[in-house]
């Protein structure tokens, strides 16, 4: 009797395959890790002048996108999450409130919203290009407001 090599050729090798992949990025892209794996990036608020977020994480792929922070129980408040291409979001399953920012392609604040509440759905901002998740009250200690010029540094 022969053994049935599990390869990735075979159609068993490619659902174990495919499902081994989705674990490890769900592990890896912060869906069971306390923090957020962060880039060297911060968010600059060129119009107040300030950092609003020295601790970001860039969701570009279809599954980071998708995950976000559903699977977190807090958010910090030196910490950000950017979903791109985004129009729209939702909190369903979340466990905690954010602040939202949806910024357009010349990276102006489009629409905000404080202190979003878990099992919410925003509704769809058009001219938005990307969406910034922060930690619940930012919105206000950072004086952020419609209008403001968003920069995104990389160190």
């Amino acid at each position: 009797m022969s053994s049935f090599p599990l390869t990735r050729q075979t159609f068993w090798g490619n659902k174990i395959y495919g499902n081994i992949y989705l674990i490890y990025n769900v592990y890896y892209n912060g869906c069971f890790s306390k923090k957020i794996e962060h880039e060297s990036m911060k968010i600059y608020n060129s119009t107040q002048n300030n950092i609003i977020a020295d601790e970001v994480k860039v969701a570009e792929n279809f599954f980071t996108r998708s995950v976000g922070l559903l699977c977190r129980k807090s958010i910090l408040p030196s910490e950000a999450l950017i979903i791109k291409p985004c129009c729209s979001i939702h909190t369903i399953f979340m466990k905690f409130s954010i602040d939202v920012l949806f910024v357009n392609k010349k990276n102006e604040i489009v629409a905000l919203h404080q202190n979003l509440k878990p099992w919410r759905i925003l509704p769809i901002h058009l001219r938005s290009h990307y969406v910034i998740e922060l930690a619940a009250g930012q919105i206000a200690v950072n004086n952020i407001c419609l209008s403001d010029i968003i920069n995104l540094e990389t160190e």
